[in-house]
């Protein structure tokens, strides 16, 4: 059995239908020569420090919502020593009955496994903004603390490779530059933790066969066939289509992403040695002689915003700019006019003179940093 880290309140007891589950839990089994389940290994060490870092040291919890993805992940995981914490968060987005039936379905799972298990519940339906970014704000708020707690340095989460697709795909429509077509990065820095997802070049047939293979069973979320969602019409619409003219189309796509998440570094450095390092800075505000920005690639100038953003708003409200803005105010830099014009993109205001650009945050963002 398990040691549960989770709080008196939040204790839930194993229905009947999840001590079935934990019986069928018992047929099969993987080992560390599982070919999937070594490459996940493989991936899981080397984001995490590589042959430099010992697993002991390698302190993890795995977000676990019960899916196939974060099944198999854990399972895996559990294969070493130390066995990971198996963390699961409960949304108020959710109808109460089938978010405990996950929750009872991944507590069974952490009791098969032998890892301890801890559960978190966010409450998001009420706030304000865009509900899916909240609910992602608030589970990895939840997924830290947790981390906090228990001295974890790593947060592992189950995004495969069809999910990379998927997104890419979305970005795609949305008009994403450089940064938008990286898509989901294998690692994430959170403060003193580390996010990483080493199944981003696993598909998903390859994770259910993981959990087959174990004989593990995994949750169905209904949510995820709800076509008002623009991520699902794509899973189930259009992947089909592009499957059929390319079967392994998950995998070309996550070598895609990996590419231009290189090209996007490359940017980023020559945006620092061309940019940054030159710049003028009094307090929060960051400028520029209008026409060395007027002289800079396109691409360094909106690497530029987002940079500006990551240093002086440690990242807060990146993801309120939109593509519209950027460009406008890029094209403001780059023309021959002289009046003054003031953009607000997304967290940040940017006042062009005729011969000064200026950068500062908006006056609701500085607000709230």
């Amino acid at each position: 059995m398990c040691t549960k880290l989770i709080l008196p309140q939040y204790h839930l007891d194993v229905s009947e239908t999840c001590q079935q589950a934990i019986g069928q839990c018992t047929k099969g089994g993987i080992s560390r020569d599982h070919p999937v389940a070594a490459r996940i290994l493989r991936r899981y060490r080397a984001l995490s420090g590589g042959k430099s870092v010992r697993d002991r040291d390698r302190k993890t919890i795995v977000a676990c919502s019960g899916g196939a993805d974060s099944v198999a992940l854990s399972a895996v995981l559990a294969l070493i020593d130390p066995k990971p914490t198996i963390v699961h968060v409960v949304h108020d987005i959710r109808d109460e009955e089938f978010a405990l039936a996950d929750c009872q379905v991944v507590e069974a799972l952490a009791q098969k496994l032998g890892c301890d298990f801890v559960r978190r519940d966010v409450v998001v339906a009420q706030m304000d903004g865009n509900l899916e970014h909240n609910a992602r704000e608030a589970r990895y708020g939840a997924l830290c603390d947790v981390a906090s707690q228990i001295g974890a340095s790593l947060i592992v989460t189950g995004h495969h490779a069809d999910d990379q697709l998927e997104t890419l795909l979305m970005h795609l429509m949305r008009g994403s530059g450089v940064r938008g077509m990286g898509g989901v990065s294998p690692v994430l820095e959170m403060g003193s933790v580390k996010v990483i997802r080493p199944l981003l070049e696993v598909t998903r047939y390859e994770v259910e066969q993981v959990c087959r293979d174990a004989g593990l069973v995994w949750a169905h979320d209904h949510t995820n066939d709800d076509q008002g969602y623009l991520r699902n019409r794509v899973r189930h619409s259009l992947v089909p289509v592009m499957r059929e003219i390319e079967r392994d189309i998950a995998m070309r796509a996550s070598g895609c992403a990996d590419s231009i998440r290189q090209a996007r570094e490359a940017i980023t450095q020559l945006t620092n040695e061309m940019l940054v390092e030159r710049v003028e800075r009094v307090d929060s505000r960051w400028s520029w002689p209008r026409e060395a920005l007027r002289k800079a690639p396109e691409a360094l100038l909106v690497e530029l915003m987002f940079v500006y953003v990551q240093s002086v708003l440690d990242g807060i409200g990146a993801d309120q700019i939109t593509r519209r803005a950027i460009d406008a105010c890029v094209d403001a830099m780059k023309s021959g006019d002289t009046e003054p014009h003031t953009h607000r993109v997304g967290p940040i205001v940017v006042e062009i003179l005729a011969h000064r650009v200026t950068m500062w945050p908006a006056t609701d963002v500085s607000e709230r940093v």
